[in-house]
């Protein structure tokens, strides 16, 4: 049996779902595969369960020296994760959440882990150089909805993206683009901007692909998930570098990329967008196209046969 450790976590998150997709992906490959929850009977309510879901505190719940728990990187050194014989692998989602993940350990092994699964190549070599493992690279998926109902005529519409976990870190640069942004489109009312917040996953594909500009100034993020599902949707990027932005966006040819804290130019730069979005349309097309080629790499089908391989020659694990 696969175990995937995830968090009783009420708020919507992608790489929490990417969790369930790889459950998923996995039963379809043959595999035997199941979430494994905290506390029963606990259901996410931003997130139909279509796996097979498990719980820590179930008394039913029998594991074997066979078996293989799956652990995101936030959650490495929890106790929970040593209570039981399993085969430990970490799943690394985001570089800068490793350290806080390991707890009072340096390195993955010193938990009992023997592999590691990464998000990006560069996470992989931070993985392999700092943390003592060798990790392969199983790339998340843009979800296939982004890629749907292409319109021919888009609303001047920016949609901004921002964390709340970097203003409660301390990093101001969401608060000074909403503000700033606020104010730029009061003095131009051919435009409008909405705030990605408190919406359903299909609702914000539904924007990104009616929208001209998505802006992003997330910094420490790895995949930066809204970046490539807007570039799906044809919503031109306007965003930071971040963590993992060396991996897929190259600036002036799939998004429009910023180095990080770099907020007043990246302002700036939007509304020259705006000002001169007549003339910009040609260009901005060309950005549309070089997104959605990109986007396109990260498909179910890669992350399936990533995982496939994976747990067939690193684990050595066979379907049913």
């Amino acid at each position: 049996m696969i175990y995937y450790l995830v968090a009783d976590e009420p708020e919507p998150s992608w790489g929490t779902g990417m969790l369930y997709e790889h459950v998923r992906l996995l039963c379809e490959l043959g595999f035997e595969a199941v979430v494994l929850h905290h506390c029963l009977p606990y259901r996410p309510a931003w997130r139909e369960l279509d796996v097979p879901v498990c719980y820590l505190d179930d008394p039913a719940l029998l594991v074997s020296a066979d078996d293989v728990v799956v652990v995101p990187e936030v959650l490495a050194g929890s106790a929970v994760v040593s209570r039981y014989p399993w085969r430990r692998v970490v799943f690394v989602q985001g570089g800068f959440l490793i350290v806080g993940g390991l707890g009072a350990s340096r390195s993955f092994p010193a938990l009992g882990y023997e592999a590691a699964m990464a998000v990006l190549p560069h996470i992989a070599r931070i993985v392999e150089r700092h943390f003592g493992l060798p990790a392969s690279v199983v790339p998340p998926f843009v979800a296939p909805y982004f890629f749907e109902q292409q319109p021919q005529r888009r609303e001047r519409r920016l949609l901004l993206a921002v964390k709340d976990g970097y203003r409660l870190a301390g990093i101001p640069d969401g608060t000074i683009a909403e503000r700033l942004l606020e104010t730029e489109i009061s003095r131009r009312p051919d435009w409008s901007l909405v705030k990605l917040r408190d919406l359903d996953h299909r609702a914000v594909a539904e924007l990104m692909q009616t929208s001209w500009f998505l802006i992003n100034v997330n910094s420490h993020e790895a995949f930066n998930t809204t970046v490539p599902e807007a570039m799906a949707a044809g919503c031109v990027v306007v965003c930071y570098e971040a963590g993992g932005g060396r991996d897929f966006l190259c600036d002036g040819e799939n998004a429009i990329v910023f180095p990080n804290q770099r907020v007043f130019d990246l302002v700036e730069r939007v509304c020259e967008l705006m000002d001169g979005f007549e003339s910009e349309t040609p260009w901005l097309a060309r950005l549309q196209t070089g997104g959605r080629a990109t986007a396109r790499y990260y498909s179910s089908e890669v992350t399936a046969d990533r995982l496939r391989h994976f747990f067939g020659s690193v684990m050595c694990l066979s379907p049913t």
